[in-house]
């Protein structure tokens, strides 16, 4: 299922969340700051609260919206 993504790689530095599939199925959320896109493997990095770096693979985007 294709979703709703409103954040673009021009995104990088801002807030911003993520609610994504991953490989195996299951769903998860990544909410932070967007560090970079990675466009060879067209995936979103994002750093959360934590420090965490959290990758977010732009295929798997059910949601994404800047916040903030």
């Amino acid at each position: 299922m294709r979703g709703q993504n409103f954040v673009s790689p021009d995104d990088v530095g801002k807030r911003v969340s993520f609610q994504f599939e991953l490989p195996n199925g299951y769903i998860s959320e990544a909410v932070g700051t967007l560090e970079l896109y990675d466009r060879a493997a067209e995936t979103y990095v994002v750093k959360d609260r934590h420090g965490e770096l959290v990758r977010v693979p732009a295929r798997g985007v059910r949601f994404g919206r800047v916040v903030g």
